[in-house]
């Protein structure tokens, strides 16, 4: 097999033996180039790795010869879950890196990447994979690329190892023990007292993190309580503190719906579009919303402002959403591109509140690392296994979907804290099956985040039990922890048991066990 590689640069460095044909090994070779081409002689490339942009992007193993995988027949997610700027109905486009099967009798891959908190955006064909940089019009610089060749999951940690040593800022991943979020079980009607009535029985379950979601602001982009928590929110995080766990927040601090007082009385902090109105970074609660921009002087005091004041009240765990509104095409106060604009909002975070732990949702993959310390890697479950009329939208909430987009991901173990959402137990208000419920924890155990969503009221005793066992494990420590393997792509042990997700992501046959909504 031989590989040409053409690039479009100033100067070219490659720290490679040689040239034509290019050697690689599990090592990986770089180089610094504006764009990059190669062209695979002597084999087609039949299945490859598409990698999302954000954390919701479909991230699946695909095949050269369908349809690209994406978000399909739903324009307004499509602007949530995917880049339009970059996005393709034709062209199979993947970000940050893209892999492609040599092998596969031996499961050699070839893996190729951007360092740096750089996405490339790649085009693969059966005979070439191209890419470019995701912000041409504004990234006047070369970007680094990472190229190797070896088995499959040995590869793919290799270039998690560079990427982590590619980044000056980063910082390795840290932990924070069980989770209980109301997201799953209220929604947006969470009010004071519910979670004043959780926080007795989470205490007892042994969950670390009480973490209150969506449904306690004003408006997104007005972060203040409203009248459901009359009390304030502090009320509720010294209740959370009291019961020897961490108080948790959910906000999308980088973007406002119409509503929001920041948008009417400072529009100049948020991104424009060329004609000078609004742009919409996304779609959701009915409404397109806006972007802030995270590199206007007056944008970042307010973040600063809202983040300070939210950790004043006594929240330290933060799971901070939409986060991708910061990075979307558009007209900013600095003329830089937008990965470095997204980055320069995460910064302004870090600096403001520097201890707290941070939970990113929506985040750009590659901009993100090294900033947050952990990160959903898939859309949001669900308590049914898959959506019918959102079958070509594998961005849509459903088990399926997380377990797929999650998995696809565990190479980013090493870099952050994978957050596949929540595990589900409860059998109330749910459409899975206990099998499916114990599925949902082993994905919790294999990307080491656990968290769960079922209140205390709604649980039998023996799902009590459950989840009891379910935290015991995940704040194990040291020796104690689970000890997990990964042995395939979807395939691991968990203390020594193998468990299988294949089977669950590709089915064979009927699966008339595994309810479905419409």
């Amino acid at each position: 097999m031989h590989l040409r590689l053409k690039t479009t640069t100033t100067s070219c460095v490659l720290n490679a033996p040689s040239m034509s044909p290019l050697e690689l090994s599990v090592t990986g070779a770089q180089l610094r180039a504006d764009t990059l081409r190669i062209d695979v002689d002597g084999h087609s490339i039949s299945e490859f790795y598409r990698h999302g942009i954000n954390s919701w992007s479909p991230t699946a193993w695909w095949y050269t010869d369908r349809e690209p995988w994406r978000v399909w027949d739903n324009d307004e997610r499509l602007l949530t879950a995917e880049d339009p700027a970059t996005d393709s109905t034709t062209d199979h486009r993947s970000y940050l890196l893209t892999a492609w099967t040599v092998d596969s009798s031996t499961h050699r891959v070839i893996v190729v990447g951007t360092l740096g908190g750089r996405t490339g955006v790649f085009t693969v064909t059966g005979q070439q994979v191209a890419s470019a940089p995701l912000d041409p019009e504004h990234d006047n610089s070369e970007l680094t690329w990472w190229i190797g060749i070896g088995e499959e999951c040995e590869i793919f940690a290799a270039y998690a190892r560079a990427l982590a040593d590619s980044i000056p800022e980063f910082h390795s991943r840290q932990d924070c023990g069980p989770v209980w979020s109301s997201w799953y079980s209220w929604f947006e009607e969470i009010t004071e007292h519910t979670i004043e009535t959780e926080v007795p029985h989470a205490q007892t379950a042994g969950y670390r993190v009480l973490q209150i979601d969506d449904g306690w602001e004003k408006t997104v982009g007005d972060w203040q309580a409203n009248t459901d928590f009359e009390h304030g929110m502090d009320h509720c995080a010294t209740l959370i503190h009291n019961a020897g766990m961490r108080p948790g927040l959910w906000m999308a601090p980088f973007i406002a719906r119409s509503s929001a007082p920041i948008v009417r009385e400072h529009p100049e902090y948020f991104i424009h579009n060329a004609d000078g109105t609004l742009a919409h970074a996304g779609y959701n609660w009915g409404e397109p919303y806006f972007g802030l921009d995270t590199t206007h002087p007056g944008a970042q005091q307010w973040l600063t402002n809202v983040m300070k004041r939210a950790h004043g009240w006594g929240f330290t765990y933060f799971k901070l959403d939409f986060l991708n509104g910061a990075a979307i095409p558009g007209v900013r106060y600095q003329d830089c591109d937008r990965e470095e604009a997204y980055r320069q909002g995460l910064r302004t975070i870090r600096q403001a509140v520097p201890d707290v732990y941070i939970m990113g949702s929506g985040a750009l993959i590659g901009s993100s690392v090294g900033l947050i310390d952990g990160m959903r890697v898939g859309p949001d479950t669900a308590p049914y296994w898959d959506n019918t009329e959102r079958h070509r939208d594998p961005s849509g909430p459903a088990v399926r979907n997380a377990l797929r987009n999650a998995l696809s991901r565990y190479w980013l173990t090493s870099l952050v804290a994978p957050d596949p959402d929540v595990a589900f137990v409860r059998t109330r208000g749910s459409l899975l099956s206990d099998q499916v419920n114990a599925v949902t924890r082993d994905l919790g155990h294999v990307m080491g985040v656990h968290s769960c969503s079922d209140p205390d009221s709604w649980l039998t005793d023996s799902e009590r039990q459950q989840i009891r066992e379910f935290c015991q494990v995940a704040s194990r420590s040291g020796a104690d922890q689970l000890d997990v393997q990964q042995t395939g792509r979807f395939t691991f042990t968990i203390n020594g048991r193998a468990v299988d997700f294949q089977p669950w992501i590709d089915p064979e046959g009927r699966i008339s066990d595994r309810l479905l909504v419409k």
